[in-house]
């Protein structure tokens, strides 16, 4: 090999490990489970937001940190806790189009179904991605929840915004 090959073959290898660290997988944008719905509960008698108490909210078979599938828990204000809760964050699960979600209220448990579209969009030019979901669906049960109103269907990473509202009574 002369010095010319080698010289070209270093460059080569300097140009792919320049795109690959451009594009770092490892990046939080690209891989961030940050994409949540942002859910508030909402008195279904005067419309007004409201709290819930003693809640306890899981996701069902989940992937946990080690990448199982698994009933995840979020949430835990139970009743040895005085704490009560007006919204809710639910990750979304990256690896499929729908999350269920279980919640409950002192005895009473709903079951929310999500069911949403996702694509990929770009964020940098030197190759940044971002994961966007939109809501398409939801379905719950009626046993704190009354009637429920997606209000706002894009989730966006980082997002702070309100998605549902749940009327509960």
């Amino acid at each position: 090999m002369n010095r010319q090959t080698i010289a070209r073959f270093i460059l080569a290898l300097m140009v792919v490990v320049a795109i690959f660290e451009s594009c770092n997988p490892e990046d939080d944008r690209l891989l961030s489970y940050q994409h949540t719905v942002q859910v508030g509960f909402y008195s279904a008698y005067t419309k007004k937001d409201t709290v819930l108490v003693n809640v306890r909210v899981w996701g069902e078979n989940r992937p946990n940190n080690e990448y199982v599938q698994s009933d995840t828990l979020l949430y835990d204000y139970n009743e040895d806790k005085t704490e009560s809760v007006n919204k809710l964050f639910l990750n979304l699960n990256m690896n499929a189009d729908s999350t269920v979600f279980f919640l409950k209220s002192r005895t009473l448990v709903d079951r929310l179904s999500f069911y949403y579209t996702k694509s990929l969009e770009p964020v940098s030019g030197a190759g940044g991605i971002t994961m966007e979901m939109r809501i398409d669906t939801m379905y719950h049960t009626q046993q704190n929840i009354i009637s429920a109103e997606i209000v706002h269907k894009p989730i966006k990473y980082n997002e702070d915004r309100e998605n549902v509202k749940l009327y509960i009574y």
